[in-house]
């Protein structure tokens, strides 16, 4: 029987996103050491006007990616332990029944479910043959509807066909377990497969998690950028020794500042 996947995304590759104190903190590390708060680095970069939308993004995407770090690793955990008892389980039944047996087993459960999906299929065609039906007797003549209808008895027939196929399976493999060892093992092969289908959900949430966390993070670097780009321009402006006026500095747009 195959086994579930085992390759997990890791969503805390990376820096660590870290939460910024505030617009004043920043402009206090950009002044030499023993100038107070009303010296020249400060003011202007207090009166930067992209400086507290910057950190704010900062915050907020440090916030969430710690969020969803935590959410990943629970994730991640829960899937462990799914295969965990998976695992246990898949070697206890072999171990039980033997492979032959477990494996004519699984097949009979699977065209078993097979044929309820054609079963259904069947259904759900044979209401379309009777809503084109009704439809042809309101229009009469129209082209469209005996279009529908001849789409609708062609699926039908391949329903029926793939029902017919899958029955012949479930009988085979009837006859091939035995229905004492179908009675034995089914059970824990529907467990197995509960099982994978929840490994599975925990698969495809940790790859969602892990895409959202590198979507954040990239947040967090683009406004970090930013702010270094204003910290280097205050420098130069206080290195040149010029006092006229504010540094000149155009934000470069950083896209969306919010979480979708």
């Amino acid at each position: 029987m195959c086994g579930p996947a085992t390759v997990l995304a890791d969503p805390k590759a990376g820096f660590k996103c870290t939460p910024v104190a505030s617009t004043f903190a920043v402009a206090e590390s950009c002044a030499p050491q023993g100038q107070d708060e009303d010296s020249e680095c400060p003011k202007v970069l207090r009166s930067t006007s992209a400086v507290p939308e910057l950190l704010e993004e900062m915050n907020q995407s440090a916030e969430l990616t710690n969020k969803l770090e935590l959410h990943a690793s629970q994730a991640e955990i829960r899937y462990r332990q799914c295969l965990a008892r998976w695992s246990r389980l898949h070697r206890n039944l072999l171990e039980e029944h033997g492979a032959q047996s477990v494996d004519r087993a699984r097949r009979y459960f699977e065209a078993e479910e097979a044929l309820k999906a054609a079963a259904e299929r069947i259904q759900n065609t044979s209401h379309q043959i009777s809503a084109a039906g009704q439809d042809a007797k309101a229009a009469a003549g129209m082209e469209a509807n005996d279009e529908m209808a001849a789409q609708g008895k062609l699926e039908h027939e391949v329903a029926l066909v793939c029902f017919s196929k899958a029955l012949r399976s479930v009988e085979y493999w009837r006859a091939k377990a035995g229905e004492k060892k179908l009675d034995s093992i089914l059970p824990s092969v529907r467990l197995l497969r509960g099982h994978a289908k929840k490994l599975d959900t925990e698969q495809e949430r940790i790859a969602a998690l892990s895409q959202r966390i590198q979507a954040s993070k990239a947040r967090y670097r683009s406004s970090m950028v930013e702010l270094e780009r204003i910290s280097n321009a205050i420098h130069e402006r206080r290195s040149s020794g010029s006092d006229e006026g504010e540094p000149e500095y155009e934000p470069v747009p950083t896209g969306s500042r919010h979480e979708a």
